[in-house]
Formats: structure tokens, sequence, C-alpha cells
């Protein structure tokens, strides 16, 4: 069995236990860190089991941004006009104001608000991809209120999805991640998949200045792929302290990554080659 990033991964963060606080760090403090995502404004979000926070200065001071007490386990932040999707256990919820202000959705469509993975079209924001656990891939294109059910979870997509990412020029283009399962791809709306890495897979982003290059967070480090998801190589493991949880994508050819163990967010500007705690000096 790989020992592996992913492998701590799914102990600290698909599971329903908690983490330490963090120590000796600017980040929020409380239960694991699920999910993180720099939104069109630059801002920083990360998502909780237990909160949504937001950094406006590159880490180096979060505030809270809401849905306190909720699980803040996937983002769907593509949306420069400010609407935006947190999902979790039991959890979703969308905003028409970039967070300022949130409402719950419980379509009728979907059989469960146990969602493990979720993301949001940037070429079409009102497009939804949500994993329910024990169906599978549910898309809407209505900004989540109608569901329509794609890949089966077990079928054509892995149980254990724990990510989900939309190409940012087509959103009938998905990619799917799971610790076990491994990475997989599809080209029809998430109706079928095909697995193009046998990596375990826990967190994924897409560059925002480069609709062809995605970054996943893998059992073997940081692997990088500059054709949409369809082939892969390893840039190699984060040269970081503590347990690698999510990875995200920025501008100017940033990658950002949090740790658990202690709890703290790097940055690299070389791809994911070499890491700097953040904020950058």
């Amino acid at each position: 069995m790989r020992r592996s990033v992913i492998g701590l991964l799914l102990g600290a963060s698909v599971l329903a236990g908690c983490s330490d606080p963090a120590a000796e760090s600017a980040m929020p403090a409380g239960d694991h860190v699920h999910a993180l995502q720099e939104v069109a404004d630059s801002d920083l979000l990360l998502g909780l089991h237990g909160a949504l926070y937001r950094s406006e200065d590159q880490g180096a001071s979060w505030d809270l941004a809401g849905l306190e007490g909720q699980d803040a386990m996937s983002l769907g932040a593509q949306d420069p006009d400010g609407l935006l999707f947190v999902a979790g256990h039991d959890v979703l919820q969308r905003s028409r104001d970039g967070g300022a202000t949130f409402e719950p959705l419980a379509p009728a469509d979907l059989p469960s608000l146990d969602i493990h993975a979720f993301a949001q079209s940037a070429s079409d924001p009102d497009t939804v991809y949500a994993f329910v656990v024990g169906f599978g891939v549910f898309v809407s294109t209505d900004a989540g209120e109608t569901w329509e059910a794609r890949a089966g979870a077990g079928q054509t997509v892995g149980a254990d999805t724990f990510a989900l990412l939309v190409d940012p020029e087509d959103p009938d283009v998905i990619l799917a991640g799971g610790g076990q399962s491994g990475l997989a791809r599809s080209a029809d709306g998430a109706r079928t998949f095909t697995v193009v890495d046998e990596a375990g897979v826990g967190s994924l982003t897409a560059d925002p200045d480069d609709p062809d290059r995605v970054v996943a967070l893998t059992s073997v480090g940081v692997q990088e792929s500059v054709d949409g998801g369809q082939t892969w190589s390893v840039v190699g493991p984060p040269d970081v302290a503590g347990q690698p949880v999510a990875i995200a994508a920025g501008a100017q050819d940033r990658l950002w990554l949090v740790t658990e163990e202690p709890r703290q967010l790097h940055v690299s500007t070389d791809g994911g080659s070499t890491w700097q705690t953040a904020p950058p000096a």
C-alpha cells in the first residue's frame, strides 16, 4: 500500500473527525482544513470543517466569512460577478455577492446533501457539479436550483471521489479524483469517466492564466497536466513541513498549499518545484 500525501489527507479530511488547532500560524484555528481557492479579486477562501474564511492579503490575516458551524468541504467560486457555492456534509449554500451573504439550498432532485466534492464552471458559472456520497455525480445548469444525475458512484466514477474540477473553457469536460480510484476525466458532462492517472487525488486546481494547465495534489506529490488533464507528470513532493491537504492555483503563476500539523499556508512561484511560507516577504 502506498504511503502517501493523500493517505494522510483522507484520514484528516474525508472522515468526520477533527484535527488539532493551528500552532504558530496566522491561519484560522479550529477543525480541519478542507478546501482552498484563490478568487477573481486575488482574495483567498479557506474552507474548514466549521466555517469559511477569507484573506485579502495573501494569507497574512484571515477574517471569518461566515457559515459558522457548517462544513465548508468544497468551494465553487469561479464567477467574478459573485456567484459562489459552499458544499460539504449536509451543506449546500449559495452566495450571489461573493460570500457576503449565503442562502441554503435543498433541491428536491438531489438524493442527499452529503457532498464530498463540488465544482463550478468558469465559462458558464451557472453550471455546477456535485459528487453526492453513495449516489454519484449530479449537474445543475441553473445555479443549483435543479439537478440531473450523471455518473453513478462506483460505476463510472470512483465511490471515493473527493475532488472535482471543470475545464475552464468547456463545461462538459470534468476531472474527478479519489484517494483509491485515482484521477479520471470525462468529456461528456460527467456521464462517463476514463481513468487517466492511478495516483490518489485529494485536491485539484486550474491555472487561471492557462486553461490547459491543471495541478493536482496526489499520492506522489504535486502533479501537473498541460493538456487539460489528459496526461500527467510529477512536479515533485512539496518541500514543506506538515501534511499537505489542499492546493490552489492563482494569478501570476502562484500555487498555494495548505498543510496540517502544523497548519500553514505556503506559496510557490515556480510551478510547485519550491515553496516558501506565505505570505511572501
